[in-house]
C-alpha cells in the first residue's frame, strides 16, 4: 500500500489515535507510523471503521445527519457468522478418504493385524502357539 493512497485515513489515526501532530514528525518518524498503520489495516485491526475508507465514511455519515435510512454497509464484518463458521467447523465429522477396498475387507484386515499382535505378545510371554491358531504367520516367526 502507498502513502499516498491511504493519506486521509493515515493523517486521520495519527491525530486521533496516536495523538500526534503529522506536520510535526520527522520522514523516519512518519514511516515507522505508516508501517503500524499499514500493519493494522492488513489485519483488519484498526480502531474504527473510517481508517478504512475516509471518504465512505463521511459520506454516510453526512446522510445520517440529514436523516436518511442508509442499511448497513455490505462489507461490514460480521462476527457472528464467523463465530458460526468456526464452530460448525469443529463440528464436521472426518471424511474417510478413498481407498480400494471395501469397508468389509477393511475390517478383516483388522481384525487379522490385531489376531497378529496377540499371537506376537504370547511369544513374547513364552505361551505354546499352535499352528491352528489364529491367522497364519510366518513359520519364522513361530519358531523363535
Amino acid at each position: 500500500m502507498e502513502i499516498y493512497s491511504k493519506v486521509a485515513e493515515f493523517q486521520a489515526w495519527l491525530i486521533e489515535e496516536r495523538k500526534v501532530n503529522p506536520e510535526r514528525i520527522t520522514k523516519d518518524q512518519e514511516k515507522k507510523e505508516f508501517s503500524r498503520f499499514v500493519e493494522d489495516f492488513n489485519t483488519a485491526t484498526l480502531p474504527h471503521e473510517k481508517y478504512y475508507n475516509i471518504d465512505a465514511y463521511e459520506k454516510r455519515m453526512n446522510a445520517l445527519r440529514q436523516g436518511e435510512y442508509l442499511p448497513p454497509p455490505e462489507d461490514s464484518y460480521d462476527f457472528e457468522a464467523d463465530m458460526k463458521a468456526v464452530k460448525s467447523s469443529h463440528k464436521k465429522k472426518p471424511v474417510e478418504q478413498d481407498t480400494y477396498l471395501s469397508r468389509e475387507e477393511l475390517m478383516e484386515l483388522r481384525k487379522v493385524q490385531q489376531e497378529r499382535t496377540e499371537i506376537g505378545k504370547m511369544k513374547l510371554l513364552g505361551m505354546d502357539i499352535k499352528s491352528t491358531y489364529g491367522v497364519r504367520m510366518d513359520s519364522s516367526n513361530l519358531d523363535d
